[in-house]
């Protein structure tokens, strides 16, 4: 696998570089066989091109590429290859690949990708591994396994398992868990349909929101800016505390909630979640009453070695009556009778209930800008970039955090492994290279890390991104060999190179933001001290520099806000982790979300790390881990497809590193959640956004597809030392949707996938009688491991910068074992808070 990545790399540029150009027309590499011809007006036209990398001016014929296979100008027949098949013109036949097929404007046809398709737009068929994109309209079908986006359905049908995008009309059908359309004259089918308006379309699912009417939607819940909303919180006899929405339309309520503490099952582990559809009926301004019938689900465990749940349910008919207390809250009551019975028949209880609470209406507020970047509003004046290059010095700084960080491994901390000598160092050479049987958070979050300091050591002292590359190679390589008196550990090279390199670059930027030399005093030290905590060694340099107290009136600054403009979104509030799926078996803990967005990944900045995006949750109390996630991706070269009013697509090359975490479920099973590592990743990406689509302000879609150099994976089975974990290589891909809906919420749809090989084994038995098992050299248990993650996320303007957050996460992990019997697990978290926005 890592011996193939630079040639796929290589590959996917040669082939988008072709594609990025359809202003001038220039010939490409046509490593091929085939029958030409010209017109009378000089076009060269093919028949037939059979080759490794198929290039061709126009095709009228057939064309096929081991690699790619790329018409300049129009297709009129079929067009496949290996990797992509690219036209900049009108295609008119068939287009086939493994991975992308792209055609610059109008497609009439068939497209075959294994990832993506795009097409100016469709007159004919899309179908993709993870997405298809019409820029205009659609007229046909386009089925993938994540997304499908149009412009326009015209006729047609979009089906994912995940999501469908009709940014302006949808004359035909969507099927999938989420449906946008804008103007609906067809038919929306899914967990959750979306439109502006449906004169004369259906909509049919759980969840149905209509800007105009309700007249054409059928679901459990449906809403429109007309629907009256409740929070209710309230106690009962049934389930002990409860939290649910109410949500009104006319006469005719339904509410959801969730409740805990079921009475007379288990006080750690049993809830309900429930359904209630009535009507209610005003008697004066502030008197109401309602009639309702509920169905109730209840679970309940009986300890933590119970791996499956009892379930239950219950058909309650209800009566309640409201009173209002204020403006936006009242005081709600119900009196009611339960039914209540195991699901295969047997009678829990029968009898009346009672419960008492509060109701709070909520207003929405439409008051959000559509801009999410962060502009000062003082002026500011930039320092020019006249850091002269200290090569040395950066070097002499390696070999410094190297001798600190063991001398106080050595002394302060007594460790074994620091307790090197001549002989040990001999010996490293000797047994170098082994797989270590670190930690799971050394190995895929310290190793890092400590390579960050490496790498930020060069760029604090001039070098740019690929020069400070060799810094953070060395310095792993002279800890390995000399620092440590264990065998040196190719896992430790390459995630501390190569992910310190990811972290090291990203840290160094973001900590460019608080400084400015224009300050004094406090605001200095604040601003100064802020810094050093994300990045060290710029602040270390900054020391020796003198630049940490020298205050300048002009060049003062250090990073380019119109440039890189910079979007900064902090969440916080309460977290439940799943434990094995269970909806009452769990985990509460309070979290603190950070996203931070730099640059425009549609600018024309192309040094590596203009873009990037870094997203990290910390976890507080509870059992679990502090750094629960990781996400980071960042653009190393990038280059335009499509610029337009309309619509922009960027393809380009990213590094990405990735991190989950979590811990067993406090007085749960004793199954991890979940727990995997891309630490050093690097592949492809499409990034498509609509500035304007029709009445969305923003609909941005990324796909991405990685070769994992090095990543790691939780193992049922492998237990050495530290680790309970395989190490390996492999690919990922993601897809996110993002939608923002002008002042009042935003959306976002994000699907990751992550396949880690596990090939070098050991044997139980040598590991067993080894007197040290550092020496087990064992990779894990051979096989592969797959996890899938779902993250949908709601969040809803209170506020100017003030928003509530709804965030959910599905994972499933499946885990085939050579040795032993494979295993399947899946859970789910759920987070609310709120968010603040810069």
């Amino acid at each position: 696998m890592r011996n193939k990545t630079p040639i796929l790399l290589l590959l996917m540029a040669h082939c988008i570089f072709a594609y990025a150009q359809p202003s001038v027309v220039k010939p490409g590499w046509n490593i091929a066989v085939g029958l030409n011809c010209r017109t009378v007006d000089s076009v060269l036209v093919s028949r037939c091109n059979l080759g490794l990398f198929a290039n061709a001016d126009t095709l009228h014929g057939l064309q096929v590429g081991l690699f790619t296979s790329v018409a300049r100008r129009d297709l009129q027949g079929s067009n496949l290859g290996g990797l992509f098949a690219l036209s900049l013109g009108n295609g008119s036949g068939v287009q086939g690949s493994g991975l992308v097929n792209a055609v610059g404007q109008r497609m009439h046809g068939f497209q075959l990708a294994g990832l993506s398709n795009v097409a100016g737009s469709v007159q004919g068929v899309q179908l993709a591994g993870v997405s298809n994109i019409s820029r205009s309209t659609l007229h046909g079908i386009q089925m993938s396994a994540v997304s499908n986006t149009a412009t326009d359905v015209n006729l047609g049908m979009q089906a994912s398992l995940v999501t469908n995008i009709s940014a302006g009309q949808m004359r035909g059908i969507q099927v999938g868990s989420y449906n946008y359309a804008d103007t609906v004259h067809g038919v929306q089918m899914g967990l959750f349909n979306v439109c502006i308006a449906n004169p004369r379309g259906f909509q049919i699912g759980l969840v149905n929101y209509s800007r105009d009417t309700l007249h054409h939607s059928y679901g459990l819940i449906n809403i429109h800016p007309n629907t009256k909303i409740d929070l209710m919180l309230f106690g009962g006899t049934s389930s002990m505390f409860n939290t649910a929405l109410r949500l009104q339309n006319g006469s005719l309520y339904n509410i959801i909630g969730i409740g805990t503490h079921y009475t007379g099952l288990d006080k750690k582990f049993s809830g309900v979640v429930y359904y209630r559809i009535g009507r209610r009926f005003r008697i004066t301004d502030r008197w109401s009453y309602g009639v309702d019938l509920g169905f109730h689900h209840i679970e309940t465990f009986k300890g933590q070695n119970i791996n499956t749940s009892e379930r239950l349910y219950s058909i309650e008919p209800r009566f309640t009556t409201d009173f209002l207390l204020a403006k936006s809250l009242g005081l709600h009551l119900v009196l009611g009778y339960e039914s209540t019975r195991y699901y295969g028949g047997e009678i829990y209880r029968q009898g009346a209930l009672f419960e008492a609470g509060l109701a709070f209406r909520l207003r929405p507020v439409f008051s959000r800008g559509t801009s999410p970047y962060f502009y000062p509003t003082n002026k500011y004046s930039l320092r020019a970039d006249l850091i002269i290059r200290h090569p040395w010095l950066a070097a002499a700084e390696v070999m410094l955090i190297n001798t600190g960080v063991h001398l106080f491994d050595r002394f302060v901390l007594n460790e074994d492994y620091a307790q090197t000598t001549s002989h040990s160092i001999v010996d490293n050479f000797r047994n170098a290279f082994v797989w270590d049987n670190d930690m799971f958070n050394t190995n895929m979050f310290a190793h890092p890390y400590h390579g960050n300091l490496y790498f930020t050591s060069a760029r604090a002292n001039g070098m740019n991104f690929w020069q400070s590359y060799p810094y953070a190679l060395g310095g792993s390589l002279m800890w390995e060999f000399f620092g440590e008196a264990t065998p040196p550990s190719i896992n430790d090279v390459f995630t501390t190179s190569i992910g310190g390199a990811a972290l090291g670059e990203t840290l160094f930027r973001i900590s460019a933001l608080p400084l400015d030399d224009s300050r004094r005093g406090m605001a200095r030290l604040w601003r100064e001290l802020l810094s050093g905590i994300i990045n060290p060694m710029r602040a270390l340099n900054r020391i020796i520099t003198g630049d940490a107290w020298r205050v300048r009136p002009k060049g003062n600054r250090y990073h380019d806000y119109e440039r890189l403009p910079i979007n900064i979104v902090l969440s916080t509030g309460t977290r439940y982790l799943a434990d094995k799926g269970a909806l009452f078996r769990g985990e509460y803990n309070s979290y603190v979300n950070l996203l931070l967005n730099y640059g425009d990944p549609f600018s024309s900045e192309n040094k590596p790390y203009d873009f990037f995006s870094l997203e990290t949750t910390l976890g507080f109390f509870g059992n679990q881990p502090a750094v629960n996630t990781i996400h980071l991706v960042g653009q190393l070269w990038s280059t335009p497809i499509s610029s337009g009013k309309d619509t922009d697509i960027k393809f380009g090359i990213y590094q990405h590193f990735n991190f989950y975490n979590s811990e067993v479920v406090k007085d749960g099973t004793d199954i991890v959640p979940y727990r995997i590592g891309e630490a050093a990743s690097v592949g492809a990406g499409l990034i498509y956004r609509l500035p304007q689509a029709g009445n969305l302000s923003r609909l941005e879609q990324r796909i991405f597809i990685n070769g994992v150099i090095l990543g790691g994976s939780l193992s049922d089975y492998f237990h050495i030392l530290q680790r309970d974990y395989n190490l390996g290589s492999g690919l990922s891909a993601k897809a996110q949707t993002m939608m923002q809906f002008g002042r009042f919420a935003r959306f976002s749809l994000g699907a990751d996938f992550y396949k880690i090989w596990t090939w070098k084994g050991y044997d139980e038995e040598r590991v067993k009688r080894l007197d040290d098992q550092e020496y087990a050299n064992a990779q894990g248990d051979v096989g592969n491991a797959a996890l899938f993650i779902l993250n949908p996320r709601l969040q809803v303007n209170l506020a100017r910068h003030l928003l509530f957050d709804l965030n959910g996460s599905y994972y499933y992990r499946r885990t085939y074992y050579r040795d032993h019997p494979n295993v399947n697990v899946y859970t789910f978290e759920v987070r609310a808070g709120l968010t603040f926005e810069l």
